[in-house]
């Protein structure tokens, strides 16, 4: 790269990991905070939940590295613009690539890490994750809950055993109201902590399943023989899914075993987590080309940034939104797998398409107006404030 390519690049870079930070710091937040309650199932877990939620950190770097990427890239250029250095450049005659050179880098750099998270690293972190929480829910259960005591395990969740002998358990009482629509109270004869597939769940042998609907107060019994709960969340083990889809490597998804239970009855759940493999790399590139359209033509200091941020962010949104609604799609019917992999495609190619004809959608009519429109409404919204009036008052 030419040396002002190299200094656009480093601005990208610092803006984007900064914005890469804030994000990621929000989002790890939050989920910690909400998986604060398994802290008190356990001595060991005070201390083990923060290795666990360093598990979340990839796949939370990957989903909101995009978002990052088209912040930096639009900080970037609108600093450019702001200290008059894309107006003399352009003067100069330096033609856009000197911009859109390291922007584009930058998004291959990042597409490359979302790609080597979503085939390597995101599964092996969601199925460490999983297995943390399991391990520790299974210590509360086989270690730490009292014969004759009701524990609140999570919130909403109850447990009782009459009898635990390591990993066995005689006369397990446990009450689901994490559902407000819905209280599933379920007892059984024994129940067991087993290993599948490397991995720990809670069996329930020779019981009963009372179901309860809030809105009319109607219950239903079912008696079963045999009936699996996950322990990374305490929920029942649907189709016999031992290992969700998050977990499974790459290979599994692309040759699944044709005994599998959930592929047999659905195999659409394998296409659907194969398509957001494929297809989440090519937001970085999409996004990257999208802050270029509404951020990257010359503008003076006194025109200010404009709507490019609020412009960009608003397309990546609906853009990704769309991805998340077609991906839903694919799981019940793998037709909708063309379209899940056609937004990021047909946005890369309207993108590029707008660059080809260097087409300026911040100065376009219909943006123009709402940007108008839009001043026009907060200098009456500031007519009405009464600071706005005493001011006037006052310099009258």
């Amino acid at each position: 790269m030419k040396l002002i390519e190299r200094y656009i690049f480093r601005r990208a870079l610092t803006y984007t990991v900064g914005s890469l930070t804030a994000l990621v710091l929000i989002v790890w937040i939050v989920q910690v905070l909400q998986r604060l309650d398994i802290v008190r199932t356990s001595a060991t877990a005070a201390g083990d939940i923060f290795w666990i939620a360093l598990m979340l950190m990839p796949d939370l770097a990957a989903g909101v590295l995009p978002f990052a990427l088209l912040i930096g890239a639009v900080q970037t250029l609108n600093s450019l613009n702001a200290d008059s250095e894309r107006a003399v450049i352009a003067a100069s005659g330096g033609s856009r690539s000197v911009i859109t050179k390291p922007i584009m880098i930058l998004a291959a750099v990042a597409s490359g890490l979302i790609l080597f998270n979503s085939h390597v690293v995101g599964p092996a972190a969601s199925s460490a994750f999983q297995n943390g929480i399991r391990s520790i829910n299974a210590d509360a259960i086989s270690l730490f809950l009292q014969p004759g005591r009701f524990e609140q395990v999570q919130d909403g969740l109850i447990m009782s055993i009459d009898e635990a002998r390591g990993p066995n358990v005689r006369g397990l009482f446990l009450a689901d109201t994490r559902d407000p629509t819905l209280d599933l109270t379920y007892f059984a004869r024994e129940a067991s902590i087993v290993e599948r597939e490397g991995q720990s769940y809670l069996v329930l042998d020779d019981g009963q399943l009372h179901r309860k609907r809030n809105n009319d107060g109607s219950v239903s019994i079912i008696e079963f023989q045999t009936y699996a709960f996950d322990l990374a969340n305490l929920r029942p083990v649907e189709t016999r899914d031992w290992v969700r889809m998050s977990e499974r490597s790459t290979r599994e998804l692309l040759n699944p075993d044709p005994n599998d239970r959930v592929y047999q009855l659905h195999p659409n759940r394998f296409t659907e987590e194969l398509a957001q493999r494929r297809t989440d790399w090519l937001y970085p590139i999409a996004f990257a080309l999208w802050a270029l359209i509404v951020a990257g033509h010359p503008r003076t200091n006194r025109q200010g940034p404009g709507p490019a941020m609020a412009l960009g962010l608003g397309g990546s949104l609906l853009l990704k939104a769309g991805g998340f609604v077609s991906l839903s799609l694919v799981s019940d019917d793998a037709r909708y797998t063309a379209l899940a992999y056609g937004l990021p495609l047909g946005a890369i190619a309207l993108d590029l398409w707008l660059l080809w004809r260097n087409v300026n959608v911040s100065e376009t009519r219909a943006v123009r107006a709402v940007s108008d429109g839009t001043l026009w409404l907060g200098s009456q919204l500031q007519r009405l404030l009464p600071g706005a009036r005493s001011g006037k008052a006052a310099g009258a």
